[in-house]
């Protein structure tokens, strides 16, 4: 079980530092097309697209600091609050896997949040940073719900 745990923990991981290349192209491209909407809005002096553009600047470093320090953070943060012990033999570790996994899968999930975030920042579109604050609840509960509801289902199956 362990075996296939780091084999899958490491193919997410994987994916993840591809799709943080992936976000990182785009966020580069979006700030350097608000960056030149600036430069085109002041020099036709419109303080209006100058304030526009520079919002939307703003917005794509706060979605870059949240995507590269603030995911990686919650993720381990989240890990580390699941217990480690508890239940007995393999679903003890059915419930480890499995909350590891969800981990896994809800930095890449928190991450395309951001990644589609930054995309509609780039066409001009609203920020929703509330999007990718719903995937890291969502993620939170089901890692809580594997890490626990696993065990509990066992003792009350009268597996243990």
């Amino acid at each position: 079980m362990n075996e296939i745990t780091s084999i899958l923990l490491t193919f997410l991981r994987e994916a993840w530092v591809a799709l943080a290349g992936v976000v990182l192209a785009f966020a580069l491209l979006a700030g350097l097309a608000q960056v030149l909407r600036t430069a085109s809005a002041g020099v036709l002096g419109s303080s209006r697209w100058v304030g526009e553009a520079l919002t939307a600047l703003l917005s794509l470093l706060t979605l870059g600091l949240f995507a590269f320090l603030g995911i990686p953070k919650i993720v381990e943060a989240l890990q580390s609050a699941l217990p480690n012990g508890g239940g007995c033999g393999p679903i003890s570790e059915l419930g480890l896997f499995a909350s590891q996994l969800i981990g896994g899968l809800a930095a890449l999930r928190m991450l395309k949040a951001t990644l589609t975030s930054i995309l509609s920042t780039s066409l001009g579109a609203p920020a929703s940073l509330a999007s990718a604050l719903t995937e890291t609840a969502e993620a939170f509960f089901g890692m809580l719900l594997a890490a626990a509801a696993i065990p509990l289902a066992a003792r009350f199956l009268g597996a243990c």
